[in-house]
């Protein structure tokens, strides 16, 4: 079935729901008695209904302006394609004016709960939700906040879910008070009747995992401006190609660029527009990389993160960004030098060796595409030649041989999907010389990741490449002249202790009502959103149940049924079309009937 979109045709997205109806109310072969065009749609859906429920769903001041509407639609979409620009601007007029009461009609046809679909949403996006059965409610934590699944209301789209039982901000703030970063960010999120404490908003900021979270906080950080300013740097987007002049940005040397306020951001833009910029020389560009990676490298410093710690959502954002600017930096000015840059290229370098250092205790499942590229692409030039010669002249502690041995880094690039780029990396380093590990232990720890991992498909990938690779002159050796070096402990709670501290949580949430029910799913969502691994143990454990909704629910908003999570999902037997399709997938790819 084809994703419906709201710039589709009006008769296509109409024909999907009118089957869908059709399928709902027990009609023979998915029609309509009556004829098939679209515009018989709402009749039809109310005659099985059992009623007109405009008055209820969406107004009855709505429903005579609704019906009207739709009659003149009628007439202008039968009257051909000569009449279709009428049809659509009609048609546009009526989903505003009915969209409550055919959502009203077509929610008691269909069986999903009301709050599902929503009044004010777009015509289009409300057809999308019917045709597709509605599925479960949204449990997206910050900026949505709304966590029901079904229990209680559902709260109109963009609005967070309230609380205003009597108390329970009260609760939230004194747990908040007492050290709870949980309670903090939703005390900033749901009350926002109630000023928070800098540490409370604090937290709030740092579990912002996205740019658009770190912009949708800045209003609730009025009172910091400080931590204002780095949701507002994190939020930051490409400016407009000519908007302000790459030329112009501030000299990364002696700018102030803590706290971050209107002139750093101002200078931020510019320096990014320098990096694409066409007329600009190699020490200007040079200089706008500097700047970045010196505004992020601060910014980072402000949030005051503890030594030795993993890093929260907040600080992941900004390491990603830090990691590509100061690398490009480093890169840029190592290959040609700047004069007066020498400085800022010292404490970028040594920050880099930092940063990885620290993301290398946090858990990777959930990192954005910036973040897990750039993973990679700093700890290869952490590890290229003169790196650690240099971080040792200066006095820095801590060098590349205190990052995670190679079968780790293996695994993290097989987990964010990098599956070709670890194989051809083994390979390599299975004849690099003048110490190689040889063909024998790489392939033999290759295929237990990919085995491990179900990526069987990847199976026929490695094979070939094991054969190129023999093929080189020299060939690499098959036993090497040093030991596959032994893989390290992950430093984070692995999925099993992550899934079973979720599942109690709803387990909690499961016996309890209201706001206590409420805030039980919150932290669970808090816990799984950036664990699409946890998820999925989650789902393995608790096939039925809140649990097992929940575990859904943020599944479909972390990986979008990635490759592995298609057997955990398929295996859970859930209803709906979405099922058949993984259904399907999982057998194509069992059958070798996909691409590799």
């Amino acid at each position: 079935m084809r994703p419906v979109r709201e710039h589709m045709s009006l008769g296509t997205v109409l024909s999907g729901l009118r089957r869908s109806l059709a399928r709902a109310a027990g009609w023979p072969s998915g029609q309509v008695p009556g004829g098939a065009g679209g515009g018989e749609l709402s009749l039809q859906a109310r005659a099985a209904a059992g009623g007109w429920r405009g008055a209820e769903a969406g107004g009855a001041a709505d429903s005579g302006r609704a019906e009207a509407l739709a009659s003149e639609w009628r007439g202008a979409e039968a009257g051909g394609a000569a009449d279709s620009g009428r049809a659509e601007a009609l048609a546009s007029e009526w989903g505003g004016a009915a969209a409550g009461g055919l959502a009203g009609e077509c929610v008691v046809v269909l069986g999903c709960p009301k709050g599902q679909v929503r009044r004010g949403m777009s015509f289009g996006a409300a057809a999308a939700a019917l045709a597709l059965a509605c599925g479960p409610p949204a449990v997206e934590v910050l900026p949505g906040v709304k966590a029901d699944l079904g229990s209680g209301s559902v709260a109109a789209a963009g609005e967070p879910t309230p609380v205003r039982a009597e108390g329970d901000c009260a609760g939230l703030a004194a747990a908040a008070a007492a050290g709870s970063g949980e309670d903090a960010v939703l005390l900033v999120w749901t009350c926002p009747e109630v000023q928070a404490s800098p540490a409370a908003l604090r937290a709030a900021l740092l579990q912002a995992a996205s740019p658009a979270e770190a912009a949708a906080l800045v209003p609730k950080l009025a009172a910091a401006p400080d931590l204002a300013g780095l949701a507002r740097l994190a939020a930051i987007d490409r400016p407009p190609t000519g908007s302000l002049n790459p030329a112009e940005a501030p000299d990364p040397v002696t700018a102030v660029v803590s706290p971050i306020d209107e002139a750093v951001l101002g200078g931020v833009l510019r320096a990014i527009g320098a990096q694409t910029a066409s007329g600009l020389t190699h020490e200007q560009r040079t200089r706008a990389a500097a700047l970045l990676a010196r505004v992020h490298r601060e910014a980072l410093a402000q949030l005051g993160l503890p030594p030795e710690q993993p890093l929260p959502p907040f600080g992941r954002l900004l390491a990603g960004r830090f990691l590509h600017f100061g690398r490009s930096f480093c890169q840029t000015y190592w290959q040609r030098r700047v004069a007066g840059l020498e400085p800022l290229f010292a404490a970028t370098e040594d920050e880099l060796m930092r940063v990885m250092l620290a993301l290398e205790r946090t858990a990777h499942a959930g990192d954005d595409g910036l973040l897990a590229v750039e993973r990679q692409r700093a700890r290869r030039y952490l590890q290229g030649s003169g790196v650690a010669e240099r971080l040792k002249s200066r006095g820095v502690a801590q060098t590349p041989e205190a990052l995670l041995p190679l079968p780790n880094e293996l695994d993290r690039l097989v987990d964010h999907g990098f599956v070709e780029l670890a194989v051809q990396r083994a390979l390599f380093l299975a004849g690099e010389q003048p110490a190689p590990f040889g063909l024998v232990p790489v392939i033999e720890s290759l295929q237990a990741m990919l085995t491990q991992r179900d990526l069987g498909e990847f199976q026929a990938l490695l094979e070939r490449r094991i054969g190129e690779a023999r093929k080189l002159v020299p060939p690499p050796p098959e036993q090497g002249a040093r030991e596959w070096p032994v893989r390290a402990a992950w430093s984070w709670s692995d999925a099993g202790t992550v899934a079973a501290a979720a599942e109690a949580l709803c387990e909690e949430a499961d016996g309890a009502q209201g706001p206590a029910r409420q805030r039980g799913l919150w932290r669970a969502v808090l816990a799984l959103r950036d664990r699409p691994d946890a998820c999925r143990e989650l789902l393995r454990r608790a096939q039925t149940g809140l649990a097992a909704q929940l575990a859904r629910a943020v599944l479909d908003r972390l990986d979008d049924d990635s490759l592995a999570g298609l057997r955990t999902r398929t295996a859970a037997r859930e209803a709906g079309e979405a099922q058949v399709r993984r259904a399907f997938a999982l057998a194509s790819r069992d059958g070798g009937l996909l691409p590799r």
